[in-house]
């Protein structure tokens, strides 16, 4: 007679099993947390707006990735490591998605510029890029926040770093709602909308084969076919509980604009960093400092 034994899995159903687990994951904190709290974010987000879009809802996040990876090999791993650990298993879809979405909420806040006495602008060499490769900072905004009116749906709008020399190495990347923009992680950018494909057209868009799995490759390392590395410098949260309480059901676009005034293009300035390292065999590769 065989005997089986089911190692713990990372699904809702499984959690619900357990009556205590352990606070490993905690809300970070912001940059004058304290007066967010009582004051919310000047020019932004009330008190309550605050409150929803961060507090509670990062720690709804918090709460869910103690709960799943209690007693895995997963509980002591950052949520950047576990996003790109769990992208190319789709069994851990649910773990990936409240990896990903504390990750991305976070980063969301923390490039937020919360001192209302200071008015944040790019530095010179962060201004420089951006007029190399979308002509002026007017024409970013005007393009990036059409790009985040558009979405239908929740999601996160990115600029990002490439390493592209040819095309320009800033980039507006729209992801779905967890889909994540990190290296390592392509297989779940998730940069389509679904809302405008059939059935037919998103298998066209599907670059993994059965269950979610990369298709085997005979020659070379695996990659996400299509992944393109590059470094997340800010985005822009369009999942409705962040701006419905405090601009309303036709104040997308309000809350688009607001937020642009805010953006701590300092936090920005310090994110433009792309270590190239040699690897053996695959030349120059980029990381997410």
């Amino acid at each position: 007679m065989m005997i089986t034994r089911c190692l713990p899995t990372l699904t809702r159903a499984s959690r619900r099993t357990r009556s205590f687990t352990r606070s490993i994951y905690t809300v970070p904190a912001l940059l004058n947390h304290p007066q967010l709290q009582q004051h919310g974010v000047p020019g932004l987000l009330t008190p309550k707006g605050f409150a929803t879009a961060y507090t509670d809802y990062q720690q709804h996040m918090v709460d869910e990735l103690n709960e799943s990876t209690a007693g895995t090999p997963y509980e002591n791993q950052d949520p950047k490591s576990l996003v790109i650990e769990f992208a190319r298993d789709p069994t851990k879809a649910y773990a990936f998605n409240i990896a990903s979405m504390a990750f991305n909420n976070h980063f969301f806040f923390r490039g937020i510029n919360t001192n209302p006495d200071v008015q944040s602008q790019p530095s010179s060499d962060v201004q420089l890029q951006i007029n190399k490769d979308f002509s002026s900072t007017a024409t970013l905004r005007d393009t990036f926040l059409a790009t985040a009116e558009a979405m239908f749906g929740p999601g996160f709008v990115w600029l990002v770093q490439t390493n592209d020399t040819q095309f320009g190495s800033l980039r507006i990347l729209p992801t779905y709602l967890a889909g994540s923009p990190l290296s390592g992680a392509h297989y779940r950018r998730q940069s389509h909308d679904l809302n405008t494909h059939s059935a037919d057209s998103y298998q066209a868009l599907n670059k993994v084969g059965t269950f979610g799995h990369a298709a085997k490759q005979t020659q070379g390392p695996k990659k996400p076919l299509g992944g393109v590395d590059v470094v997340p410098l800010l985005c822009v949260n369009t999942w409705e509980h962040v701006w419905l309480h405090d601009y309303g059901v036709r104040g997308k676009r309000q809350f688009l604009e607001a937020w642009w005034d805010k953006i701590d293009w300092d936090m920005v300035g310090q994110s433009t960093t792309l270590s190239a390292r040699q690897t053996q065999g695959t030349g120059q590769k980029f990381y997410y400092e």
